[in-house]
């Protein structure tokens, strides 16, 4: 079982922040209003004990987060909220997070540690509703959010060798 021992205070950063900016990347997807879904990322990340992770780098990393959780207004201020920016961004995390697990954690760690950061996305994804009339007849998770989810399970797969590219 891999700790927070195992990695360097900036890999952990970057593990930490991973799931954040991947729910960035879900926002500016769906062109959602960032003052909502910022309170509705605060809210998943403190609730990481939900996703109920079974492996020691998981649970440490999700206590991490859920501490960490009201940074994330202060911290959303220097950001740059550009869609392909964003997205580019989240993008970036993953590969480099993708190379921090596949260097030093398990198969089953790496594993669940991409099935966290898509679960936060779809949590923030399933926070509203899309289109529809009043409310009525939306969708919980519009196609832009599931094309981009979807991206980034494609990307933390990839960049964890678990696939082969197609070019």
């Amino acid at each position: 079982m891999t700790d927070r021992k195992a990695f360097t205070p900036e890999e952990w950063r970057t593990l930490a922040q991973t799931p954040v900016e991947v729910m960035y990347g879900v926002v500016v997807a769906s062109n959602g209003g960032l003052r909502r879904e910022l309170k509705t990322i605060r809210r998943t990340l403190r609730h990481t004990d939900e996703f109920e992770p079974e492996s020691e780098l998981v649970t440490h990393l999700a206590g991490f987060v859920r501490v960490n959780a009201d940074r994330v207004r202060r911290d959303a201020e220097t950001h740059d909220f550009t869609r392909a920016v964003a997205i580019a961004r989240a993008h970036d995390y993953c590969r480099e997070a993708s190379g921090i697990v596949r260097a030093r954690a398990t198969a089953a760690e790496r594993a669940e540690y991409a099935q966290f950061v898509r679960w936060c996305a779809e949590r923030v994804a399933d926070a509203g509703v899309e289109g529809g009339l009043l409310g009525l007849g939306g969708r919980r998770i519009s196609p832009a959010e599931r094309e981009f989810i979807d991206a980034i399970g494609e990307t933390l797969a990839i960049a964890d060798g678990e696939r082969e590219t197609s070019e």
